[in-house]
């Protein structure tokens, strides 16, 4: 366990006082271990001491390590500390001293973006969302924030009584909500630009869309105390000022109080006044001022590297390529999606050709994530968009066996190849899979983690079938449709370049500075044994962002690819995608809200912006 971060005195006065009603939470000094830790164990965080003073607006910043996780999970009363906050009072004196038979549990709420929607560890069908066909796919966004009052939808023997009773008024779809919850409701959907939304499928909505629905759910559950873990992240820069002054609004009415959990790539909102850094196995806390100017000390001395506020800057790496007269692998002309008289997408012209580099940008709900499903052919319309065509596998004698292998020399690598063009419909999905590589939050909520599960090798060997299941040897795929004298060689193509990719973005196997001497190949090798369940949320995204990466396909689309990812990962990305990632045809599609987050100079990258579901070039 690396050394705790000493805390320099300036930042202790706080700490010392007693806790009372005034005293939101209370950690004067303690180590936190798991549950069920025996004495002789190690801590997963040193002299740990936090005070939260009422009036003071807290963010609890991170590099993605999983300390805000801890500190979270502790005030959720899943870890232990030792020695225990002193009594009365405990951790939450705000609430256990007016009432000493209060639970504090029952008025904590918490919201997590770094964390899979969706419990368990089996795949789910993310694409549902396009067709809400199912009962439970058909709820309302209006419907879900009062779950108490939905019926099933088959005809009940006691409709008309529960009509009568006001518990369902059947012939509008409304509900009887009690007036000061509706007030509050309909106050939080105008603030949070959802009104428009309340009649759609839930699952319709997309992510940045959920992200507001969510925060939305847990302040109408009443806690006294909100947790916010990463809640920028996946919003667009309209609505990221306007959930951060709703935030504070609702932080200053101590209705509830919030605490936000951020990155430390992540913008600190100018309203919060303390800070909590975790790093090294221990914390700094304080006043917002006093706790950056001791980071920053900490740099200029050498000891640590950290990165507090977005700049926005633009990374200027190599030239991805040359641009232009590439083949052409997608063209969409004049298409268009609506739900009856809803218009998501209108006369959508886009061109990709081999060896771009594509920004798709937009606010949230502006389509992008419907026409990121048309292009990976998931969406039920791309099957009658007559503008739509897609890259299929050359009808060739070897091309059942050398185009899936983006890994084979010249001259059947798809790197040289030319995909001809055809409808969705006319492409089978295995196929469409293996061209069409992603990354998207969608995908890394539906990846199955059942328990013990895929190992990280195996999760990104997947990646050269596009499918979710690990087969053949080492997870290599079966390659039924490869001539059995050739498996040999492309299961050794496949295992040379999972190496690489594990190279590139595998990350330290143990704290520094005792990883210094770790090569790439150390670190891999440790890496891809790992079970992914039991990876924190940082190292699963790299895993699926490596398997998206892996078989070269010829298109590749990085949706919110930064999402939940620490700050080392971050770097180590950004150097893979500008320098060795992809070959020079590849297409390469990237979903980010911000021009900083683009991986490539201004130079190199094409723009593609949908506002209204109209697309601009």
């Amino acid at each position: 366990m690396p050394r705790p971060l000493p805390l320099p005195r300036v930042l202790l006065r706080r700490c010392s006082s007693a806790a009372d009603p005034k005293t939101i939470i209370n950690i004067p000094k303690s180590n936190i271990y798991a549950l069920g830790a025996g004495s002789r164990s190690s801590p997963v965080l040193n002299d740990v001491q936090w005070v939260v003073k009422e009036g003071e607006a807290w963010a609890v910043v991170d590099s993605g390590s999983g300390g805000k996780d801890i500190l979270f999970r502790t005030l959720q009363g899943s870890l232990r500390l030792s020695p225990s906050p002193p009594a009365p009072g405990g951790i939450f004196p705000f609430l256990t001293l007016p009432n000493p038979t209060l639970d504090p549990l029952t008025k904590l709420g918490i919201v997590s973006f770094t964390h899979r929607r969706r419990a368990g560890g089996d795949f789910y069908d993310y694409t549902a969302r396009y067709g809400a066909v199912r009962d439970e796919d058909r709820v309302t966004l209006r419907q879900s924030m009062f779950p108490q009052y939905v019926r099933e939808r088959k005809p009940s023997p006691f409709a008309e009584e529960d009509r009568v009773l006001g518990i369902r008024k059947e012939e509008d779809g409304e509900v009887d909500v009690p007036e000061e919850e509706l007030k509050v409701f309909e106050e939080l959907v105008g603030k949070m630009e959802l009104r428009e939304l309340l009649d759609l499928p839930l699952v319709a909505l997309n992510n940045g869309q959920m992200r507001r629905v969510r925060i939305v759910k847990a302040i109408l559950r009443k806690p006294e105390l909100l947790l916010l873990d990463e809640p920028l992240t996946g919003l667009d820069t309209h609505a990221r000022p306007l959930l951060l002054t709703l935030l504070h609004q609702l932080h200053e009415s101590r209705a509830p109080r919030i605490i936000l959990g951020l990155r430390t790539q992540d913008v600190i909102p100018e309203w919060i006044t303390n800070v909590v850094v975790v790093r090294g196995g221990g914390v700094i806390s304080g006043e917002k001022g006093e706790v950056l100017e001791e980071v920053r000390k900490r740099e200029r001395d050498g000891k640590e590297h950290t990165v507090f506020v977005a700049s926005g800057d633009r990374f200027v790496g190599e030239r991805a390529g040359e641009k232009k007269g590439g083949e052409v692998l997608v063209k969409m002309e004049g298409v268009s999606v609506k739900y009856g008289p809803r218009v998501v997408l209108k006369d959508i012209n886009w061109t990709i050709r081999q060896g771009e580099r594509w920004h798709l940008q937009g606010a949230n709900g502006s389509g992008k994530t419907t026409l990121l499903s048309l292009l990976t052919g998931e969406h039920p319309q791309s099957w009658i968009q007559k503008g739509l065509w897609l890259p299929s596998i050359p009808r060739t004698p070897s091309s059942l066996s050398s185009t899936p292998e983006p890994s084979t020399p010249s001259p059947t690598s798809p790197a040289q190849q030319t995909y001809p063009l055809l409808p969705r419909r006319s492409i089978p999905t295995p196929h469409l899979s293996r061209l069409i590589s992603h990354l998207s939050p969608e995908l890394y909520d539906a990846f199955p983690r059942r328990h013990p599960g895929m190992s990280v090798w195996e999760a990104v060997a997947t990646g050269f079938d596009g499918g979710f299941v690990s087969k053949g040897p080492d997870g290599l795929g079966d390659l039924w449709e490869v001539e059995e004298r050739e498996r040999e060689r492309v299961w050794d193509e496949r295992r040379t370049r999972v190496w690489r990719v594990l190279d590139a973005l595998a990350p330290p196997s143990s704290p520094a500075p005792t990883n210094e001497r770790e090569t790439a190949r150390q670190r891999a090798a440790a890496f891809s044994k790992l079970r992914l369940s039991s990876l924190p949320t940082a190292h699963q995204r790299l895993t699926l962002l490596a398997r998206a990466l892996v078989a070269h396909a010829p298109i590749v689309i990085l949706d919110e690819v930064w999402s939940g990812m620490d700050e080392e990962s971050v770097e180590r990305v950004r150097g893979y995608l500008r320098g060795g990632a992809f070959r020079r045809n590849q297409a390469v599609v990237v979903v980010t809200h911000w021009v900083g987050e683009v991986p490539w100079a201004e130079g190199e990258v094409r723009r593609f912006e949908l506002g209204g579901g109209v697309g601009v070039v």
